[in-house]
């Protein structure tokens, strides 16, 4: 993997982890309607969210690692 790819899969991860905030307690993820579907779908792809749409432990991993204020 080159630095450019990297590059991109970091930010593809921080966007990611962005929608992931909008958890509740319970793990479920609601997307905002200002957020792109598409990142939901690729979350969910990638292993982020289940297919019922709660946070799976990569998903809680890749929110610990994108701390955001």
């Amino acid at each position: 993997m080159n630095a450019l790819s990297s590059g991109l899969d970091q930010n593809i991860e921080s966007d990611i982890a962005k929608v992931l905030e909008y958890h509740y307690g319970d793990g479920l993820v609601y997307l905002p309607k200002s957020q792109p579907g598409t990142l939901f779908k690729l979350a969910e792809n990638k292993g982020f969210i289940d297919q019922e749409g709660y946070l799976t432990r990569k998903g809680r991993s890749l929110l610990a690692r994108h701390q955001f204020s």
